[in-house]
């Protein structure tokens, strides 16, 4: 052996014994505490996507039929969510064919009348008492809402459970602001009136007699003319020996906002029919206008709005009929428009409105257009644009899918 092997052998397995010693050494002791894990970074957040296929053979492999149930109920799950994804979009698009302005009459016929009569019937009742059997209120009142020179009509009477009338009595009618209303206006100068009932045929009672008890409320000639808010009128009334409560509240809102100056004019345009109505406005802002349109036979047809901000000064309120309503609904002309009540928004504030004065019966009836000088196409704008678009990619990923797992 060469003699520098024989210092280099002796060297290496001394290293080895080393090595192995060490190992041996360290074997049984515990590691040293790992290092403090970095801060997780700020969750991003979670991204919608096709879930994973249900199994994912080699190319050309056949599927086990446990991989071929997994894609058949696969397959299914898409198939339901491809439905509902066509039947969301096809309703969005049936209900937006129309402009919200300009509506069929039969979305709105709980809107039809312009001053629905508001009716209760409730059990004959003192306030923390309880019910008085077989005695029942029925209770009317013309409005919610009233304007500078409204009135509102007000009647109450009792009926057994039969519904045969009983006879009534009021014994106190008041009518006055609730403290908690003229809290909120800081107004204090609100009168407190006896109210008087009667059932004798005048002041709106329908007929004398039938003890059907009513009073017509005309806030601005009884003290109110300069109030805003909640006005009550409440009534201690005694049915035989049972005493009970009844109370109306009507929202009064004196401000005349806008004038109608009276005139209307139509004109076809952009395939639509627009009834323009002229407007004095001396409080410029957000003003909402309703009307309904007849058709030549009386059968109401379309439910028209207005929603625009309106500057002060002489202004047209403009008032719809679209073009596809009509070649849809096939009315018969001429049109007419009647019963249009208007009033100017007053967001964050109570009353949350002020009232214009309505313009009862026909307000204008149209000339005779044939069918074809309206508009075919749908309503469209950005808005429905962006709708449309989002459900049309709902409907191209559940597409997608059903056709990926269709293929064998």
């Amino acid at each position: 052996m060469p003699r520098r092997w024989r210092y280099v052998l002796p060297a290496v397995l001394v290293g080895g014994v080393a090595v192995l010693g060490w190992v041996r050494s360290t074997a049984g002791t515990p590691p040293a505490d790992p290092p403090a894990a970095a801060p997780a970074p700020a969750e991003a957040p979670a991204k919608i996507a096709a879930p994973p296929p249900a199994s994912a053979p080699h190319a050309g492999s056949p599927l086990t039929p446990e991989a071929r149930a997994a894609r058949r109920r696969e397959l299914a799950q898409w198939q339901d969510r491809l439905a509902h994804a066509q039947r969301t979009l096809a309703a969005y698009q049936a209900s937006t064919r129309y402009p919200y302005g300009s509506r069929p009459a039969d979305e709105h016929l709980d809107r039809w009348q312009a001053h629905p009569l508001i009716a209760n019937d409730m059990p004959l009742l003192v306030p923390g008492g309880a019910p008085a059997p077989g005695v029942r209120i029925r209770t009317t009142q013309q409005a919610v809402f009233a304007g500078a020179g409204d009135s509102v009509a007000l009647t109450v009477a009792a009926v057994d459970g039969d519904g045969h009338p009983l006879a009534l009595r009021i014994l106190r009618a008041t009518t006055h602001a609730p403290q908690e209303t003229t809290a909120r206006a800081k107004q204090v100068d609100v009168p407190s009136v006896a109210q008087a009932f009667v059932d004798d045929g005048t002041q709106g009672d329908a007929q004398a007699g039938d003890q059907v008890w009513t009073t017509r409320l005309v806030p601005a000639a009884e003290g109110f003319a300069s109030y805003a808010g909640t006005i009550r009128t409440e009534l201690s009334i005694q049915v035989g020996d049972q005493p009970g409560y009844v109370a109306f509240d009507i929202v009064y809102a004196p401000d005349v906002p806008a004038t109608w100056t009276g005139g209307v004019r139509e004109a076809l345009a952009g395939g639509s029919l627009d009834f323009l109505l002229g407007v004095q406005v001396a409080q410029p802002g957000r003003y909402v206008v309703e009307g309904r349109v007849d058709d030549a036979t009386g059968r109401p047809f379309a439910f028209v709005s207005f929603n625009e901000e309106l500057p002060a000064g002489a202004q047209q309120v403009g008032l719809t009929v679209h073009g596809r309503l009509v070649r849809d609904a096939k009315p018969a002309f001429p049109l007419t428009l009647h019963d249009v009540t208007g009033f100017l928004l007053k967001p964050d504030a109570f009353p949350d409105r002020a009232l214009m004065a309505p313009r009862d019966g026909i307000v204008a009836v149209s000339r005779k257009y044939p069918l074809a000088a309206f508009g075919e196409a749908p309503f469209a704008s950005d808005e429905t644009a962006r709708y449309v678009a989002e459900y049309g990619k709902d409907v191209a990923l559940a597409q997608q899918q059903v056709d990926r797992l269709r293929k064998p």
